[in-house]
């Protein structure tokens, strides 16, 4: 095993650390989680024809919640606070729709 170099800066010891496998694998799901769940919204509100309750989702613990935030922040999906039968719903927007259309 070869010693770390010397005086390096924090970008760059966070760049060779990035490489590890499971790291490697993290940055990855990052990047793959919230188009999954895009799309799993998608489905679910054509399926129930309407709002997709939380508690249907398959999250996974805060990277999901962080995802459907940002899908939020981005425009791809709607939070609906006020639907009976959920604390909380969601609903994709066109332009969230139109991007998971485009995969199929």
């Amino acid at each position: 095993m070869t010693q770390p170099p010397q005086n390096i800066t924090r970008e760059a010891a966070a760049d060779e650390l990035a490489k590890l496998v499971p790291l490697a694998a993290l940055s990855k799901e990052l990047r793959d989680y919230p188009v999954r769940l895009l799309v799993q919204v998608c489905q679910q509100a054509d399926l129930r024809k309407g709002p997709v309750p939380d508690h249907t989702l398959t999250f996974v613990p805060y990277l999901g919640e962080t995802a459907i935030r940002a899908l939020v922040e981005g425009g791809y999906v709607e939070r609906l606070d006020d639907v009976p039968y959920a604390i909380l719903a969601y609903m994709p927007t066109e332009r969230g729709r139109a991007l998971a259309a485009s995969l199929r």
